[in-house]
């Protein structure tokens, strides 16, 4: 019946409806038979109730004596199932009608036995759904995701070592952020995992299950955020649809830093919409949660501090009515940002040097109209549907789960209509804000590059609105077939199977989604490698182990995480033993990937490599190779061609300043020479395969001036000598010399010649003095004054 809410005690039901007329036909012929006796057509009655808008009603039929009859000593309230007049909808069938008053038993038989049961349906609901959010995270954390990633192990590793230095960094005590190999972006994260090292030490179970706890902070916001301020009866889903989301589903598995952010960020928006709603004092705890937002995650900067804008101007009168309120609030502000202003007088070039490592367009010397450009294009593709809810081959596979987009297509429509109910409802300052935080999101990433881990906090809007639309259409539905509680019961166990089908999906089918394990993939293998390196070496102790690092960043990160310091082991390629005579015996063993035992096989240097282990890869094919190497008899004499062969210049040509100029230089094993002028001196780089010095042989068309050279080499100290031809064929040139270091906020050295020389032929030589040869010297971009 419309709204009918059925009620604990099973012999009444409560009816409540919007203005109506219900017919109650034949109530005793339904009652149960064991209280009836079979009915003539003299005892039928029908009892007609008109009920206006929000009136509740209670319903007991019982049986009672006929006048004239013996009384009847204990009159027995029955249950009776109420039919609808033949004009209501019919939906739904009888088959869904018993599945309903199954569900609708099942509940009201339930807290009929947990007597005192102190939460109602809904509360029930939620509960669950933490629990739920909070099984599918922790069950199988160590397998899924695969990879136990460098960015994951670091956050244990620097809160060990801010242990041990008592809690210094970097020379400095408590500090605002720590430092992930070359970069300053690293705070929260390191913090929350100190207690859990203390009691555990290190654990991949650990480390990812600190910050996994810690996002239930978020999931149980976004339901309050539905519950206390939109008011939504189906509240409660916002934490499930929360968790069936693929990109937070896996990202809430790691340990990485954007899940934290993620979840800081959905609490300061509860608290500040409580501020908004409920009691002014709920500013300050909004403050607290944007500061943490602020110092998670570096893009979280820019979309803390977009959203905090736009809710300055979308409440401005109301927070002109409660300027004293705001007063406090900006004073806690400047409190919690002490942190950050000492880190930037400490690191003052800290923000540049973090963009020029992600290679960003803003820090490079193009026109601001295009840097503008690009950011606008990159912003809109982080809110682009396209992005979100379909596969795309923007992300890393390491980063997806594969088949799915980042958001479950299947919830789209939800999200489209209530983005419309949010845009109907604009005057509303919830449903602004809604709009606002799904507007910052993509600014941090847009800075650089949109990358799911960069604009992670757009599924926070994006779930409020998903549960905003689906109550929306159940809303339609329960006006016409009044079935609430069977909607939230098959709405939760719907949610439900979605997530443990995603959990089930990701344990069974997550390793072999991707069969690229390796740096460009995966990344797998660090807790398989390292648990098997340290078995290996308790079995053989007087073994020199090298380990090539090329199948993960940071490889030295992860390996500390595993194993103590010193590292018992050294890391290396196979680039000395394919490359250059390195002598080997019984008792060196090293680990190479599939493509470097491969590469060992085929050069035909060797006439014995002997494999002890291997470390298989998810889909049983070995992933680490444990070897040893004899070389053929005549191996030196085969190095010492090859040397004197690469020492030989390559040919080339290239257009520098409109001019066709031919240019002999060293090989090179990354990148082209043409590289080295292409106005580009943070994206592309060209580095020597072995030659150190690095030389370029420049022959002009036509003599040029030269007042002087410019070269992006990087922070390494150089010595540089340039040699200058007046005719090609001179042999006696003007040679001009300096060594310098280049910085990381300025990696460029300019070399001035003190006057204008004219030359056709210009020979360049960069030496790294710090290494022999073979060796790597870079050059990133070279301009002639």
């Amino acid at each position: 019946m419309p709204g009918a809410k059925w009620s604990a005690n099973p012999f009444s039901c409560i009816i409540s409806s919007a203005k109506q007329t219900h017919v109650l036909r034949n109530a005793a012929k339904d009652m149960d038979t064991e209280h009836s006796e079979p009915q003539t057509p003299k005892d039928k009655a029908q009892v007609i109730i008109a009920m206006e808008n929000g009136t509740r009603l209670r319903v007991t039929i019982e049986t009672l004596p006929s006048e004239g009859d013996a009384p009847i000593e204990t009159a027995v309230p029955q249950v009776v199932n109420v039919s609808v007049a033949e004009q209501a909808a019919a939906w739904p069938t009888p088959f869904f009608e018993r599945i309903g008053g199954w569900l609708r038993g099942i509940w009201g038989w339930t807290k009929a036995r947990l007597q005192g049961w102190p939460l109602s349906l809904e509360m029930t609901l939620f509960s669950a759904a933490l629990f739920i959010y909070a099984l599918t995270r922790l069950i199988g954390i160590v397998d899924y995701p695969i990879y136990f990633f460098t960015d994951e192990a670091v956050q244990t590793n620097l809160a060990a070592d801010f242990v041990r230095d008592d809690l210094y960094h970097d020379g400095v005590l408590l500090p605002t952020y720590f430092k992930n190999v070359d970069r300053f972006n690293l705070s929260t994260s390191v913090y929350v995992q100190v207690i859990p090292y203390l009691l555990f030490g290190k654990s991949v179970f650990v480390t990812r299950a600190v910050p996994a706890l810690i996002t239930l902070l978020g999931a149980w916001a976004v339901g309050m955020i539905l519950r206390d301020i939109f008011k939504i009866p189906y509240w409660w889903a916002g934490t499930l649809f929360l968790s069936i989301t693929p990109a937070y589903f896996l990202h809430s598995r790691t340990a990485f830093e954007t899940s934290l952010m993620v979840a800081f960020y959905a609490a300061f928006l509860y608290f500040y919409l409580l501020y908004r709603y409920k009691d002014t004092k709920y500013l300050y705890a909004a403050v607290v949660m944007g500061a943490l937002t602020f110092y998670t995650y570096s893009p979280g900067q820019i979309v803390i501090g977009l959203t905090a804008l736009l809710l300055i101007f979308s409440d401005l009168r109301y927070h002109w009515e409660n300027r004293l309120t705001i007063l406090k609030g900006l004073g806690l502000t400047l409190i919690l940002a002490i942190p950050l202003i000492r880190f930037r007088l400490q690191y003052p070039t800290s923000t540049t040097e973090h963009l020029r490592l992600l290679v960003s367009y803003w820090v490079q010397p193009l026109p601001l109209k295009e840097k503008l450009g690009i950011f606008v294009k990159e912003y809109f593709y982080g809110l682009s549907p396209m992005y979100w809810y379909f596969p795309n081959s923007r992300g890393l596979d390491r980063h997806v789960m594969d088949g799915y987009g980042n958001i479950l297509l299947v919830t789209l429509p939800f999200a489209v209509i209530g983005l419309l109910v949010a845009l109907r409802n604009i005057k509303s300052s919830a449903h602004r804000a809604t709009l606002f935080a799904m507007l910052a999101a993509p600014a941090g990433a847009a800075v650089v590059q949109i990358g799911i881990t960069r604009v992670l906090s757009f599924i926070i809007p994006a779930a409020l609105l998903t549960v905003i639309g689906t109550t929306t259409v159940l809303d339609w539905i329960e006006k016409r077939w009044s079935k609430r509680t069977f909607l939230a019961l098959a709405l939760f166990a719907v949610l439900t199977g979605i997530n443990l089908f995603l959990l089930g999906s990701a344990l069974k089918n997550g390793p072999f989604w991707s069969d690229n394990y390796g740096m460009a993939g995966m990344q797998y293998g660090a807790r398989q490698l390292f648990g098997e390196v340290e078995d290996f070496l308790d079995e053989h102790p007087d073994v020199n182990l090298i380990i090539s690092p090329t199948w993960t960043n940071g490889a030295d990160v992860v390996a500390r995480f595993f194993l103590d310091d010193p590292l018992p082991f050294d890391f290396g390629s196979n680039d000395p033993y394919l490359n250059h005579y390195t002598p080997t015996d019984e008792n060196t063993v090293m680990v190479f990937t599939p493509s470097e035992y491969e590469q060992l096989v085929e050069s035909g240097k060797f006439k014995a490599i002997d494999v002890l282990e291997t470390v298989p890869y998810p889909n049983g094919n070995p992933g680490f190779y444990f070897v040893t190497l004899t070389y053929v008899d005549d191996i030196e004499s085969i190095f010492a061609a090859e040397l004197e062969e690469r020492r030989q210049l390559v040919e080339d040509e290239i257009e520098i300043d409109s001019q066709l100029v031919q240019v002999r230089h060293s090989r090179l094993d990354i990148g082209e020479i043409a590289q080295a002028f292409d106005g580009d001196p943070l994206t592309t780089v060209t580095r020597t395969w072995e030659a150190n010095p690095y030389i370029l042989e420049f022959t002009f068309p036509e003599p040029r001036e030269f007042s002087g050279i410019s070269l992006t080499t990087g922070s390494a100290y150089l010595e540089i000598t340039a040699q200058l031809f007046p005719q090609a064929d001179d042999e006696e040139p003007v040679i001009f010399t300096m060594a310098d270091k280049g910085q990381v906020d300025d990696p460029t050295i300019d070399m001035n010649f003190g006057e204008t020389v004219t030359a056709e032929k210009l020979r360049l030589q960069v030496h790294d003095p710090q290494f022999k040869e073979p060796g790597h010297v870079h050059i990133w971009e070279i301009e002639f004054r």
